[in-house]
C-alpha cells in the first residue's frame, strides 16, 4: 500500500495542474493535496467491497456507508438478486440482501446479514460539486482480485449534469460498476454507474439522488428503468482463475490462482495457453472473451504449451460466486 500511494503524487500534480491551467501551484500545496488523496484512500479502502450475484450472475463494487453494514451500490449491481456475496479487500466473506433501488438514477441499497462493526465511508453533497473538481475513483476492476486493494483513480469532474449524472474522466473498467466517487475531503459523492468504450468518460449516480430516495430504498422498494441493460460491464459469470502476463503476446500465464479450474487440471504458472473449448485463444484477450461467453460448470478442453511441450486437459469452469468462497483471505498487514 505504502509504494502505491507514493505513486500517486505524480498523478495529483497532473490532476491539479490539467485542472486549473491558468494558474500556478506551490509544492506545499501539491504536497497537501498528496496527503489528502493518502489520507482517504487509506481511511476509506476497507469500506469499498465487492458484491457478487448469487441468482444474476455478476459482479461489481459498492461501498459500506454505516457501521451496521448498509450497502450503496448502483441499482444496475443488485438487480435480479434477493441476495449477493459481499467480498471485503482483505478477501473475507459475508453475505448481504438486497434492499431496494432507483433503476432510473441506477442507485440501490443492500444490508450485511451478520450483525458487527464495519468500517463505513461517509456521505457528501454532490450539489457542491464543480466542473473540473478533483475526485478519486475507488472500486474493483475486473473483479475481486485478493493480490491487491482496490486502486484509485484520480480524475475531474467534466459535467455536472448530464441526463441527471455526474461525468468524470477517473479511468474505469468493468466490476467498478456501484463503487464509490470521493471528493478530496473523502465523502462519497457519486456511484460509478456507466462505463464508457473510452474508459475515461464515465457517468456516476450524484449521492445527492441516492439521498433523496433513501427511505423508500430502505424499505425494499425497487421502481424506474435502468439507464444500462443490468449486468452490463460487469465480469463474468464464469472463472478460470488465470492470472496473465501483460508484457507478453501469447497467453503466458503469470500465476494460476489456488484452487481455481486450472489449478485443478494442473496447471502452472509458466504455461502458455493455446486453445480453450473449439476456439483458438492464443491471446489473453481471446482466453477472457471466450470466458465471458460460456457458464459455470461447463467443460472445456485446454490445450497448454509447458516449455516446448505442448499437453491437453479439460477444465470445469465455476462461478465467480464459487471462486471468491475458494479464496483464502489475506493475512493482516504488520504495522
Amino acid at each position: 500500500m505504502t509504494s502505491f500511494l507514493r505513486s500517486l503524487c505524480a498523478l495529483v500534480a497532473f490532476a491539479i495542474c490539467t485542472a486549473r491551467p491558468t494558474l500556478a501551484f506551490t509544492v506545499s500545496e501539491l504536497k497537501e493535496m498528496e496527503a489528502k488523496v493518502q489520507a482517504l484512500v487509506v481511511k476509506n479502502t476497507p469500506s469499498v467491497v465487492a458484491l457478487i450475484g448469487e441468482k444474476v450472475h455478476g459482479s461489481g463494487s459498492g461501498v459500506i456507508v454505516s457501521p451496521d453494514g448498509l450497502i450503496l451500490t448502483a441499482g444496475h449491481v443488485t438487480y435480479g438478486n434477493d441476495t449477493m456475496i459481499v467480498v471485503f479487500p482483505d478477501g473475507k466473506q459475508a453475505k448481504c440482501n438486497v434492499l431496494g433501488a432507483d433503476y432510473t438514477r441506477d442507485v440501490g441499497l443492500a444490508k450485511i446479514i451478520e450483525p458487527g462493526q464495519y468500517p463505513a465511508a461517509k456521505l457528501g453533497d454532490s450539489d457542491k460539486l464543480d466542473l473540473t473538481s478533483i475526485v478519486i475513483a475507488l472500486g474493483h476492476p475486473g473483479g475481486f482480485d485478493l493480490r491487491r486493494p482496490p486502486p484509485a483513480r484520480i480524475g475531474r469532474i467534466s459535467q455536472t449534469n448530464m441526463g441527471g449524472f455526474l461525468v468524470s474522466d477517473c479511468t474505469l473498467i468493468g466490476g467498478d460498476s456501484g463503487g464509490p466517487l470521493f471528493d478530496l475531503e473523502g465523502n462519497v459523492v457519486g456511484i460509478h454507474s456507466s462505463i464508457s468504450e473510452s474508459l475515461s468518460f464515465n457517468r456516476d449516480a450524484p449521492v445527492n439522488a441516492a439521498k433523496s430516495s433513501w427511505d423508500k430504498m430502505l424499505e425494499g422498494k425497487t421502481w424506474g428503468k435502468p439507464p444500462i441493460q443490468p449486468g452490463r460491464r460487469t465480469t463474468g459469470a464464469a472463472a478460470l482463475g488465470a492470472v496473465f502476463d501483460p508484457t507478453s503476446s501469447d497467453a503466458l500465464l503469470k500465476e494460476v490462482q489456488e484452487k481455481s479450474p486450472l489449478a485443478a487440471a494442473g496447471v502452472k504458472a509458466g504455461d502458455v495457453i493455446l486453445r480453450l473449448g473449439d476456439e483458438e485463444t492464443a491471446t489473453r484477450e481471446a482466453v477472457a472473451a471466450k470466458i465471458k461467453k460460456s457458464k459455470p460448470g461447463q467443460r472445456l478442453e485446454l490445450a497448454y504449451r509447458r516449455g516446448t511441450e505442448e499437453r491437453k486437459t479439460e477444465v470445469i469452469l465455476v462461478s465467480e460466486a464459487e471462486m471468491a468462497k475458494r479464496m483464502e483471505p489475506l493475512p493482516k498487514r504488520k504495522e
